[in-house]
């Protein structure tokens, strides 16, 4: 299996951080989140990864070389100008000729990628796209009307949780999937979506049951996030888990 992993972004909601690093190369605890990215693939059996690269994109290549240190194959698409995260998997899938993989680079999921291949090939969908259902929490208390009875009251709700499905970012394409774009065009992965989806194709979601949190909002959602994942406040599967804290002499707890 192969790997397409979206790391040219320029990351300008965490700056000053991603003046010195591309934002894949921000640590959770001491590893880079890219790097915990392609150890996990490679604990699926993946075999090749390919890095779309841009903003700083030489100290990715530099750090990373050839995947040797890491025991997977690691080669690069250079993005001279941003393609968006559709463009930038259509310019580095170039070659590819069966199902994989593509995804964003700051989220962590503790994604069984056996199960959702195997889903992804049991529904013959020509995209998969991964999501998480997560609550929101609403800073404000909830008020219903009834706009016909002189706006009387309802219902009251004190800062409920909204339940969403939410997109994480990762995918599994077959490469037909890419017909439905010219070369260089700028496109985002869910107008691809809709764009398959209009044109008759079966686009499918698979539902992970497992956790996924996104670090790459602004700094202050990467520090607190970085922090509770340290401090075993936010958990994932024993198999992510090893890979964070490897090296660390802080116990991996392998209960979710």
């Amino acid at each position: 299996m192969k790997a397409i992993i979206l790391a040219a972004g320029k990351g300008a909601r965490l700056k000053p951080f991603t003046d010195a690093l591309p934002k894949p190369m921000l640590p959770i605890g001491a590893k880079p989140i890219l790097e915990i990215h392609i150890s996990y693939l490679k604990k699926y059996g993946f075999d090749e990864v390919t890095l779309t690269t841009n903003y700083l994109g030489g100290n990715i290549i530099h750090y990373f070389g050839d995947g040797k240190s890491l025991g997977i194959k690691v080669s690069y698409s250079e993005e001279s100008v941003p393609l968006g995260t559709a463009g930038g998997v259509k310019k580095a899938a170039q070659g590819l000729d069966s199902t994989f993989v593509a995804m964003v680079a700051d989220g962590l999921a503790d994604i069984d990628y056996h199960a959702l291949i195997e889903f992804h090939r049991k529904t013959a969908a020509l995209a998969t796209m991964v999501v998480f259902e997560k609550t929101l929490k609403m800073p404000y208390g909830l008020v219903s009307l009834d706009i016909d009875r002189d706006n009387a009251i309802l219902g009251l709700e004190e800062k409920p949780g909204v339940p969403l499905t939410v997109n994480t970012g990762i995918t599994v394409l077959e490469p037909k999937s890419l017909n439905y774009m010219e070369e260089g065009e700028f496109l985002r992965m869910p107008d691809l979506f809709l764009r398959l989806k209009e044109a008759g194709e079966k686009v499918v979601a698979y539902q992970h049951p497992g956790n996924w949190v996104d670090v790459g909002q602004n700094i202050e959602r990467y520090l607190e996030t970085n922090q509770q994942i340290m401090n075993g406040e936010i958990s994932f599967s024993s198999a992510l888990s090893e890979i964070i804290f490897e090296g660390s002499k802080r116990e991996v707890n392998d209960e979710k």
